[in-house]
């Protein structure tokens, strides 16, 4: 889904959907924080995510600067348990889904 083999990755947090019945994929996004980029669009598109969709998400370069308390929050309802401790240019890696109840089965 994210490969830099294909040149789909950016720098940013860069998102990709899956449907949790089907393992089709369903959307891939990259969304990028710049000194003058506004979060409020992740953040919406954190809320529109449907149950059941599995979520995997991976940084590159920064995809913390921008990141404030409600997008941290909405990262950990999807099963994170280290979005609160990214930090500046840190490496993040995470698989998780809306309406998981139990940490993700993989983040590092």
């Amino acid at each position: 889904l994210m490969s830099g083999v294909k040149n789909n990755v950016g720098r940013g947090i860069n998102v990709a959907l899956v449907n949790e019945k089907l393992g089709a994929f369903l959307f891939l996004k990259i969304f990028v924080f710049s000194l003058f980029s506004d979060v409020a669009p992740f953040i919406e598109f954190l809320k529109s995510i449907q149950d059941g969709t599995i979520v995997l998400m991976g940084t590159y370069d920064d995809g913390a600067t921008k990141l404030n308390e409600e997008a941290r929050k909405l990262i950990a309802e999807l099963g994170s348990t280290s979005i609160t401790n990214l930090g500046f240019r840190d490496n993040w890696v995470f698989c998780g889904g809306k309406g998981v109840k139990t940490k993700s089965p993989f983040e590092q």
